[in-house]
C-alpha cells in the first residue's frame, strides 16, 4: 500500500493536503481564569487533561434491526488542574472563595452570573508562539484538594492543589 513503508525504510506519515505538522508539545500551556476577588492570584498549572467529550448515538428501529445512528448531544467531561499554591495561599483562597460563594448564592433567593467564570487555555508551539486557545465557557469548580503540610519532610517541596471544574461546554477560538 502507498500508505505503509516497506522493512527497513522510514515510517510513511499521513498528510493533509501535503501539510507535515508539528507534534504537540505537552507542556507549552497556560491557563487563564478570570480572577475577580483577588487580583494578584495567578495559577502556576502543573498538570491538566483536556477533557473527553462523549456522544451517544440514537437507536433507529428498524424493521428487524436496531441500525445506529449519530448522536444529538455532547457530553464534556470535568476539567481537572494541578498547581502550585502561593506562600500567601491567594491562590488557593480564590478557589476556596469562590466555591463558598457558589454555595450561599444557592441558598439564597437572588441568581448571579458572577458565580460563573470562563477560562482560556492556551497552547503554545515550541518557539512558545501562540497556536491555539481553548474557552471553557461559564465553569465553575466543584473540588479543591487538601494541603498536606508536613514538619518532617527535609526536601523543600512546594504545595500543589487539584482542583476540578465543571462547566458548560468548550469550543476551540
Amino acid at each position: 500500500s502507498k500508505y505503509t513503508s516497506k522493512r527497513g525504510e522510514s515510517p510513511v506519515f499521513f498528510r493533509i493536503n501535503n501539510y507535515m505538522p508539528n507534534f504537540l508539545n505537552p507542556s507549552s500551556f497556560v491557563l487563564t481564569l478570570d480572577s475577580q476577588a483577588y487580583s494578584g492570584a495567578e495559577f502556576t498549572i502543573q498538570t491538566m487533561v483536556l477533557p473527553d467529550v462523549t456522544t451517544e448515538g440514537a437507536i433507529l428501529n428498524y424493521k428487524s434491526i436496531d441500525v445506529g445512528r449519530a448522536g444529538d448531544k455532547l457530553a464534556f467531561g470535568s476539567f481537572e488542574i494541578s498547581y502550585l499554591i502561593d506562600e500567601d495561599l491567594l491562590n488557593y483562597k480564590e478557589i476556596f472563595d469562590w466555591m463558598k460563594a457558589n454555595v450561599e448564592a444557592n441558598h439564597s433567593t437572588t441568581t448571579s452570573s458572577d458565580h460563573y467564570r470562563d477560562m482560556t487555555l492556551t497552547v503554545m508551539n515550541s518557539a512558545n508562539n501562540v497556536t491555539k486557545q481553548i474557552k471553557f465557557v461559564d465553569a465553575y469548580p466543584t473540588s479543591i484538594s487538601s494541603l498536606p503540610f508536613d514538619i518532617t519532610t527535609t526536601d523543600v517541596e512546594y504545595l500543589t492543589a487539584v482542583v476540578t471544574f465543571d462547566y458548560s461546554y468548550y469550543q476551540f477560538i
